[in-house]
């Protein structure tokens, strides 16, 4: 998860070198108009608190408006631990999760159902999720102690992105590429992530 950005600009110059062969080679054969596509996508986001990093993953049905627009329907799942370092050896449990409801409208400003799609997203999420943190901690005649924090609620929000993605084969029903958006919820934190994401046309 680690490498997730790297990943995504090694994607942004395949797409370059698949624009410039296109142009090249004139294809033979329009492929088959669909008019939605259907996404899996993986990788990192913040957790609820913008502390640490945890795994996103995604399910979205994504069907097309017209010439440039689409909707996005997402199904994401968030979580992940990361024990706090509090030094002299001793460590603090963290650990968040959540599910995630997201809606978003993207506009394609070169158009649907292209070898290479480059999209700009906005739309709102709500989520339920659970959070495992402290609020203080100490070291006290040798003894380490800390107070625990428990939260679990409903969130609600926005979320903007930008995504890219390739036609891995003609007829356009198989993609591959990654998306970027930051989310903003009732907390008041910005969470910027990134996923790759595998799509079939239907």
């Amino acid at each position: 998860m680690r490498n997730i950005y790297p990943c995504l600009v090694m994607s942004a110059a395949w797409s370059l070198t698949t624009i410039l062969a296109e142009a090249q080679h004139a294809p033979s054969k329009q492929p088959t108009h669909r008019p939605a596509l259907l996404r899996v996508g993986v990788g990192q986001s913040l957790n609820g608190t913008g502390d640490y990093k945890v795994l996103k993953a995604h399910l979205e049905y994504a069907p097309q408006l017209g010439r440039h627009w689409r909707l996005g329907s997402r199904l994401a799942y968030i979580g992940g631990n990361e024990p706090y370092e509090f030094g002299y050896g001793f460590t603090i449990p963290q650990s968040y999760r959540a599910v995630n409801l997201e809606q978003e409208i993207y506009w394609l400003p070169f158009g649907n159902n292209k070898t290479v799609e480059f999209s700009l997203g906005a739309g709102v999420t709500g989520s339920y999720a659970k959070l495992t943190s402290f609020s203080s901690a100490w070291v006290q005649d040798g003894e380490f102690g800390y107070s625990a924090r428990y939260e679990r609620g409903f969130q609600v929000g926005y979320i903007v992105s930008t995504g890219l993605d390739v036609a891995l084969d003609q007829s356009r029903t198989w993609r591959l590429g990654g998306r970027l958006a930051l989310q903003n919820d009732t907390r008041g934190n910005i969470l910027p992530g990134a996923q790759l994401q595998l799509s079939r046309a239907l």
